[in-house]
């Protein structure tokens, strides 16, 4: 379920007070409800890595920032809570140690290639490229893609190692939600562009249609600078 900032706060305070000399501190944890009765249970996680976007069955991509910690914060993590050696688990020894973090060849080129490659109409949406309107939309898919891929987010920190499709997800919908905000929301915009479209459902989903259309232009931009 989704729990409030405070009792984040408490959880992290938990976890904290829980650290042990030895065992250093629990890297996940749950806490079982039961409803009806009003009983609750901890259980904890001391040794397996955790993947954030794993915890939650079925949960969208879009709604977590990847699948974290990423590496190097495992190592940050076990300078922070200290663990004698036989309570360090092999994979995070391994992480430690650097095995199987190096940058495989070409790793931290794709992004850039991706930022310097020139942008192009999707081939569904290309009678648009004419339009004085539809490329105005273009040139800001374009910015607001370049915007996304320069952020300081979990997802391009993976994607200068390794293209993900999850980052991948992640960049996409970073730079598609300005951009809905932008020319979806305002009425009148979004009306004309609406109206430029080959298939329009009329003015009832004038949304829908630009929101389909802005949106086919930014995942064959995210496809095309990333080769998929």
């Amino acid at each position: 379920m989704r729990v409030r900032g405070q009792f984040q706060d408490l959880w992290e305070q938990l976890r904290e007070v829980m650290a042990d000399p030895e065992r250093g501190a629990w890297f996940s944890a749950s806490l079982d409800v039961d409803r009806a009765s009003g009983s609750s249970s901890f259980s904890y996680n001391w040794d397996g890595r955790v993947w954030f976007d794993r915890l939650i069955p079925d949960l969208d991509p879009s709604d977590v920032d990847l699948a974290l910690p990423l590496d190097e914060a495992w190592g940050e993590e076990l300078a922070r809570h200290p663990r004698s050696p036989e309570h360090v688990p092999a994979w995070l020894r391994a992480l430690v140690a650097g095995e199987g973090t190096e940058p495989q060849p070409g790793d931290g080129a794709a992004i850039e290639r991706a930022i310097a490659a020139a942008p192009t109409w999707p081939p569904a949406r290309a009678s648009l490229a004419s339009s004085t309107r539809w490329s105005e939309v273009f040139d800001a898919v374009s910015e607001e893609m370049m915007r996304a891929l320069r952020a300081d987010t979990p997802a391009t920190e993976l994607l200068h190692r390794e293209v993900d499709d999850r980052a991948l997800e992640q960049v996409a919908a970073s730079a598609t939600g300005p951009l809905l905000r932008r020319f979806v929301h305002d009425t009148a915009s979004c009306a004309a562009l609406a109206a430029e479209l080959d298939t329009p459902n009329g003015p009832d989903r004038a949304e829908d249609d630009v929101t389909d259309a802005i949106t086919d232009l930014v995942d064959w931009q995210i496809a095309r600078r990333f080769d998929q």
